[in-house]
């Protein structure tokens, strides 16, 4: 059964569809308050945004011309989504105690992001994120206290890293071995571009330069095949990956074992990996059969020349298939992904020479890129995760690409995402996650 008949079928036995409530009202959240809105069986109830204008103007968009606009009256933001209007709040960790059956963040900010997840977990709310860079973070803590209750936690379908683990388990349900997954980047990797490189482009693309850095500079694809490294267990070959230009027609030859020809060493066994090229924006699987029966009727079926085949999807569509994940957590109370697993970290290197002193930006700014190694190298390095690193300030001289340490920096410990973290290396290692 589709998820528009399921929640059709809810609407009609409790007389309401699924209220949603949205945490952020920029580019992305707008765009995801318009699916929603279009979903059969769904409504955005609220959406939170400091910027309270942007929050009516998301709903108003998209089509929404009941709003009350309550900012920190919860009473008459609850009063509103009772009567079946929508209402705008400017406190998103207020949303979890109004009357919605989910809460989706879509802030984009990391800190913001973990925080939001944190509280709806602990109000026995259901939550799914867009902004993966808290998943990379804290995503282990969070899914197990979310499965240790009666909440959904999960990941947005739309992003590579969720629709590639689609594919991953798609090949595992028809009983091949996934040998790599990964997706394609459209661009190669400028480790040290800086906003500025990149403000003309991002005016073209009505983006914020500072997030199309994180793109340039490699560090979104870092931490996406980290994201799905922790939800697979799959890790990376070598670090950072090997990032090569292939051809969406020769990736069946290039990611196998090197003793059929490809790239890959094979000593770590199946692996996370992207590329650049014509892959993009699309995911990717390779699989290989073991069976000859099954290989002659894949090669039959003109999927390639076996044993290695390419299982691909050309798209992600992100906001706009997002809400996918609303409806298979509302009605199945399964998550569409989650990182289960401490198998890869991403790290920030220093994107120039840094002096003692720095208080260091976030990411996608002049300080630090991301770069995804093995969680155990980490770990050995005292290595920062790449998310804690904004706001801190460094004790030492950085030089050029060298990773930073806990070691180099002086962190705020009162900061909620730190006190997550440290609970999660905590558990780690105590051996209760990983």
């Amino acid at each position: 059964m589709g998820y528009t008949k399921g929640l059709l079928a809810r609407q009609a036995e409790l007389g309401r569809p699924v209220r949603v409530g949205v945490v952020g009202a920029g580019q992305m959240g707008s765009g995801l308050v318009a699916s929603i809105q279009k979903a059969p069986g769904m409504a955005v109830a609220a959406v939170a945004d400091i910027v309270l204008d942007k929050a009516t103007s998301a709903l108003h968009n998209a089509g929404r011309d009941d709003v009350v606009v309550a900012d920190t009256d919860l009473g008459a933001a609850a009063e509103a989504i009772a009567k079946g209007k929508s209402t705008v709040i400017s406190d998103g960790l207020k949303m979890p105690e109004l009357p919605v059956d989910i809460v989706v963040e879509v802030s984009g900010v990391p800190e913001i992001a973990a925080q939001i997840a944190y509280t709806c977990i602990t109000h026995a709310k259901d939550v799914a994120l867009m902004t993966v860079e808290a998943d990379i973070t804290v995503g282990p803590l969070l899914s197990q206290m979310a499965n240790a209750g009666n909440s959904v936690y999960t990941v947005m379908r739309g992003d590579e890293p969720v629709e590639c683990l689609k594919l991953v388990e798609y090949a595992e349900d028809l009983g091949l071995t996934v040998v790599c997954a990964g997706k394609g980047k459209n661009n190669v990797n400028i480790p040290h571009s800086v906003p500025e490189d990149n403000e003309a482009e991002a005016a073209r693309k009505k983006m914020n330069p500072r997030m199309l850095t994180e793109f340039t500079d490699g560090t979104k694809t870092q931490l996406e095949m980290a994201a799905l490294s922790n939800a697979t267990n799959l890790p990376v070959e070598v670090e950072g990956m090997h990032g090569q230009e292939i051809p969406l027609k020769q990736l069946a030859e290039k990611l196998i074992p090197a003793a059929d020809g490809g790239i890959l060493d094979f000593g770590k066994g199946a692996v996370v990996e992207y590329v650049t090229g014509d892959v993009a924006p699309g995911v990717f699987a390779i699989v290989k059969s073991d069976s000859e029966v099954i290989t002659e009727e894949l090669d039959y079926l003109k999927l390639g020349h076996g044993p290695y085949y390419l299982f691909y999807r050309p798209w992600h569509i992100a906001s706009i298939e997002a809400h996918l994940s609303i409806a298979e957590a509302v009605l199945n109370r399964q998550a569409d992904f989650q990182s289960t697993y401490v198998c890869t970290e991403v790290v920030g290197r220093a994107k120039a020479e840094l002096k003692a002193g720095t208080t260091l930006e976030g990411m996608g700014g002049h300080h630090f890129y991301g770069w995804a190694i093995p969680a155990e190298r980490a770990r050995e390095l005292n290595a920062v995760p790449i998310g804690l690193l904004q706001h801190s300030t460094l004790i030492v001289d950085k030089p050029v690409d060298e990773i930073i340490t806990y070691d180099d920096i002086k962190i705020d410990e009162t900061r909620p995402l730190v006190a997550m973290r440290r609970l999660q290396d905590a558990l780690v290692a105590r051996g209760v996650l990983g």
